[in-house]
């Protein structure tokens, strides 16, 4: 539960939106519990398996032990028959000297109780008797061939020096005193004597096969995809149920060393990369170990079905409980994220919206309080508008007050410099252009006129100045056709001529040039004022660039309030740029919206 609530407070997880929340919650609270209850019924499972599969082999190889013992013994006690009936056909009746028709009425007899002590005990594959004299009776003729290998075989020369005891041969294959040479056999040596003189009478040689051990493993315990395999001292396969291991050593290291530390156990381990049950049980008086190996891929393959059926139960169960969360998703968190995009287009500034919602649950609440929230910015912002439109008409008529003075009485002092030289028709002049540049100016109580009256407008103010700055400045206009129809706020370029005069020309001490040119340039309506005088230092230019931080520290009055006046009609992508070189110039532009008055 702690790790519950860790987890939802967790600052991606509140940033989530509420469908993957839901999912997100849903799927560990589904997908745990199957994984615990899938590994822990696997690993119960396994572990039953396994212990019921380590008895049910330890019984198994207890009778297999059993069947070999039993085998081994049944052998040894042929021999002990064989050493009994032998001595009685050979004590009581004497070979004849010299009598083919005695030797071989003596070979008949032997063979024939070879014979007979294989039926009585088939466990034993053949049997031989090879007599003092060197000659062999066999049961089987094949037993008889390659003589010489017998006169010199060293099994028979531990047998001849030994007391007359059963002498157990390991495992092998020969090509003599054995029916088929490609036959690995376990051989059975015993010196037969006279049991009444002691004398040597011969050397008794049995043998089981291999075949016979191994076939018992197929009857008494058979293990899925698992096997049986029986190994000596050395770690060297004397039994198994593949033949291609017989009389090698046990192939893989690790089960080698397993094996021969170990005495009568179980282990579940790995072997070549492959999880493997091995049990291991002593076979007495041999020092045999009869190894019986299951991989545990096979032991677990009915789990491994019940953890398949427990992940597809749990898979139908997370599809149905992703299933509910979408249907909680439509319920619950799709209107939330309806509210949520509403939200948003508010954010981004559009309030004509209203979100609607049929439901009477939080979620109605929600979107109720939403609705007269976006009802009550809009009344707030109508009413600020109003205001902002109002206050603006006050600046601006502030702004046109503050200038209008500033022309006048400018261009008086103008016509009272003409009145003083004396030069009437000149005074006329003046009086009459500023009586036009007035009857413009007021406009009938319009803030903007077109470029093309502007343009008059600046005319007769530089008839105006040039009447007393003759020898100061020439002008000239380039203005094209198509921005003549453009709207501006009246008295806008006259300041910014006058202060080209006052500020560039007049101070220059030679003939200048004062240019107004204007074009339209990306939709938008560009007029420059240019003159070729004295220039700006750049720490003016800075200070007339930077909005002042009051009024005291202003630069540049007329420049300032007609670039205020403009962004106020128009934004602040509008207004006046200023470019000055000191010596060379100063160019300002005026960038404006296009608008007409037909538009």
């Amino acid at each position: 539960m702690q790790f519950l609530q860790k987890y939802i407070t967790m600052p991606w997880f509140r940033n989530q939106r509420i469908r993957y929340k839901i999912i997100m919650i849903y799927f560990p609270l589904i997908f745990v519990p199957l994984f615990v209850l899938g590994f822990v019924s696997n690993q119960v499972y396994t572990n039953a398996i396994v212990k019921k599969t380590i008895k049910n082999v330890s019984d198994n190889s207890s009778l297999i032990i059993t069947r070999i013992t039993g085998m081994l013994t049944n052998v040894e006690s042929c021999a002990n028959m064989l050493t009994i009936n032998l001595n009685k056909l050979i004590v009581e009746d004497p070979q004849s000297q010299g009598a083919a028709e005695t030797s071989l009425q003596m070979y008949t007899q032997i063979t024939n109780q070879l014979s007979f002590a294989l039926l009585v005990f088939p466990d034993v594959q053949s049997a031989a008797f090879i007599d003092a004299n060197g000659r062999v009776f066999g049961s089987n003729l094949l037993m008889e061939r390659n003589l010489e290998l017998i006169a010199g075989s060293e099994m028979l020369k531990q047998v001849d020096v030994s007391s007359g005891n059963n002498m157990w041969f390991p495992m092998q294959q020969r090509n003599y005193l054995t029916p088929d040479s490609q036959e690995i056999v376990m051989t059975l040596g015993k010196r037969v004597v006279n049991i009444y003189t002691g004398q040597k009478l011969g050397i008794l040689v049995l043998n089981i096969k291999e075949s016979s051990l191994s076939a018992i493993y197929q009857k008494i315990g058979s293990i899925q995809d698992g096997s049986y395999f029986i190994v000596n001292k050395g770690g060297v396969v004397i039994s198994s149920q593949h033949p291609e291991d017989l009389l090698h050593e046990v192939a893989e290291p690790t089960l080698k060393n397993w094996i021969t530390s170990s005495k009568d156990t179980s282990d579940l381990t790995s072997f070549q990369h492959e999880k493997t049950l091995v049990v291991s049980s002593d076979v007495p008086s041999f020092g045999w170990k009869l190894i019986s190996m299951a991989p545990l891929v096979s032991l677990t393959a009915d789990t491994r079905k019940i953890t398949v059926l427990i992940v597809l139960i749990g898979l139908i169960c997370l599809f149905f409980a992703l299933l509910g969360a979408g249907m909680l998703s439509q319920l619950i968190a799709k209107p939330i994220m309806g509210l949520t995009k509403h939200m948003k287009k508010v954010k981004e500034g559009s309030l004509d919206i209203e979100f609607q919602v049929s439901s009477e649950d939080e979620i109605g609440l929600l979107a109720s309080g939403f609705n007269a929230m976006i009802r009550r910015v809009q009344e707030l912002l109508t009413n600020i508008n109003f205001e902002q439109k109002k206050k603006r008409e006050y600046e601006l008529a502030l702004i046109q007050a503050q200038i209008k003075p500033h022309f006048l009485y400018n261009t008086l002092d103008v016509i009272y410099t003409l009145s003083e030289m004396g030069r009437a028709r000149d005074v006329q002049r003046t009086t009459k252009a500023l009586a036009d540049f007035y009857r413009a100016a007021l406009s009938k109580g319009r803030e903007t006129i077109t470029i093309e009256e502007e343009i008059r407008n600046v005319k007769d103010y530089l008839s105006i100045q040039r009447i007393r700055y003759s020898d100061v400045f020439t002008f000239e206009f380039d203005i094209r056709g198509e921005v003549l129809g453009g709207l501006i706020p009246k008295l806008t370029i006259q300041p910014l001529v006058e202060n080209a005069i006052y500020h560039g020309l007049k101070t220059k001490g030679s003939l200048g040039l004062l240019k107004v040119t204007g074009e339209i340039v990306e939709g938008k309506i560009k007029i420059i004022v240019s003159d070729d005088g004295v220039g700006m230092l750049p720490e003016r230019l800075e200070a007339l660039v930077k909005k002042p931080e009051s009024p005291e520290q202003a630069v540049g009055y007329g420049l300032r309030n007609v670039n205020d006046r403009i962004q106020l009609y128009f934004g602040d992508e509008y207004g006046l740029q200023i470019e000055s070189q000191l010596g060379q110039g100063t160019e300002v532009t005026l960038w404006l919206p296009f608008q007409s008055e037909e538009g």
